[in-house]
């Protein structure tokens, strides 16, 4: 059946290989796209507006911020916010490129999904690329085209709402990880985990972990260590990033968990690799 598609306001862009094509697109209020059989493997993400999708006639709704899988062979119709301007994106893989393996896997998932921070950031890295018609840009297509794909899969297994099907003691713990250069993140983690700072203090030592004060820290010095590896940052910029009160806090601690200073562990690992590279 042919494909209808009416209302596209503004086709934004629309990047194109061999393999995979990603686009993003307007619609105008009231738009529709097919009925159509879908040739790809193709995941679509609304940004704006609403789209209420035909999967072989049972109705779905992809919401703001939320993905869609399309599997080949499906009839899809798409009709789009009659209010509201609608704004999505997409990203399609050609099924000779996704190994059957994965193929097998895709085919049993929730057709509609909410987005993560890292589908979202992959989607981003894709629109990202400026060389897309060389090869290697091309090549990189491929590869974030599959790895939406298993980022897809592990959404799946995560649940919608990965935050809330964590324990108490993992959010803390993850929001620690991800805020260590925060003032006042040991009071947000306890926020965010929804209990008392003394709660969680016990729900650590249950899990036989350090208090979340000294996870903190251990945090802020892994964290610095890893800086100083791998970038070219001072001291003080490390110090100050990662949460500590001066560079000699910093290297105090180091010092004290790690056996080494700052300048010591930086030129361990920075000659290990120009070894490592003749």
């Amino acid at each position: 059946m042919a494909e209808l598609t009416k209302n596209i306001s503004t086709v934004n862009m629309s990047r194109n290989s061999p393999d995979v094509v990603f686009g993003d697109v307007w619609y105008n209020p009231g738009g529709e796209c097919g009925p159509r059989i879908q040739q790809d493997y193709q995941l679509v993400i609304v940004h704006l507006g609403e789209a209420n999708v035909s999967f072989d006639g049972e109705r779905r709704t992809i919401s703001p911020g939320s993905v869609a899988l399309m599997l080949p062979g499906r009839k899809e119709h798409f009709r789009f916010s009659r209010p509201h301007r609608t704004h999505h994106s997409w990203c399609a893989v050609h099924p000779h490129a996704v190994p059957g393996s994965l193929r097998k896997r895709l085919s049993a998932l929730p057709q509609v999904q909410v987005q993560s921070q890292t589908f979202e950031l992959l989607m981003k890295a894709a629109f990202g690329i400026r060389a897309w018609r060389q090869k290697e840009g091309q090549d990189m297509f491929r590869v974030l085209g599959l790895a939406l794909l298993e980022e897809y899969i592990r959404m799946a297994k995560a649940g919608a709402d990965e935050t809330n099907r964590e324990s108490p003691c993992e959010r803390a713990r993850h929001y620690l990880e991800e805020h260590c250069g925060e003032e006042d993140c040991l009071k947000k983690a306890s926020q965010q985990a929804g209990v008392t700072p003394q709660h969680l203090i016990r729900l650590f030592r249950q899990q036989h972990l350090p208090t979340p004060g000294k996870y903190l820290w251990q945090t802020r010095v892994e964290q610095g260590a890893g800086l100083l590896t791998a970038t070219g940052l001072t001291v003080s910029e490390i110090a100050d990033r990662c949460g500590f009160k001066n560079p000699f806090h910093f290297s105090r601690l180091l010092r004290k968990m790690q056996g080494v200073s700052p300048r010591e562990l930086r030129q361990r690992a920075w000659e290990k690799i120009s070894v490592d590279n003749k």
